[in-house]
């Protein structure tokens, strides 16, 4: 069976994680390890606000941690630990998302993880590799980005108001709509 890098990002509830942050991360560890995962790196990203308070298991939540998991695993038993995840750790979990990592970014983002210790640690190596080398439109007339061109031009007289023909779609019919067949009139 192929193994892969996965990263599992887990939003909890940051008031248990605070009395209890060893059982609960021991909890998860053992999770993944019941699935014969190698845990490569965990670590605590962040604790911060939600931005919209989340309802789980009549408890709402507004505020939570996020820690992170980067382990291999065989990829055939990941969809039976989301599974495990879902039903048996409702009483701490409020979501959890996993992304399989791309090999080729292995080595950089398990590097960053393991010593970077700053909180934003998970976003560094995909943003110096998706840095803009030119900002084009920001502030160029017609370009969609400043007021000269952009949304708000459009209260102003310019930018595309819908009416010009932007090559994406067919051109509008001409001429009177062409007859009924006669089998689809109603009698």
């Amino acid at each position: 069976m192929p193994i892969q890098l996965y990263e599992t990002l887990f939003l909890l509830d940051s008031g248990k994680l605070a009395s209890d942050g060893d059982a609960i991360r021991n909890t998860l560890h053992t999770a993944l390890t019941k699935y014969d995962s190698e845990i490569l790196v965990s670590r605590d990203w962040d604790d911060r606000k939600l931005a919209y308070p989340i309802r789980v298991a009549s408890v709402t939540h507004k505020k939570g941690a996020y820690y992170t998991i980067y382990y291999n695993m065989e990829s055939t038993k990941q969809q039976e630990l989301e599974a495990d995840l879902r039903i048996g750790m409702t009483d701490f979990l409020i979501r959890h998302m996993t992304s399989a990592v791309d090999p080729k970014y292995a080595e950089v983002m398990l590097d960053i993880a393991r010593n970077d210790q700053s909180k934003g640690f998970c976003l560094k190596g995909m943003q110096e590799e998706a840095a803009p080398t030119e900002l084009s439109g920001i502030n160029d007339p017609g370009g969609g980005g400043g007021y000269e061109g952009g949304f708000a031009a459009g209260f102003e007289g310019g930018g595309d108001r819908g009416d010009r023909d932007r090559g994406d779609r067919p051109p509008p019919r001409s001429g009177p709509r062409p007859p009924r067949r006669e089998d689809a009139k109603p009698e």
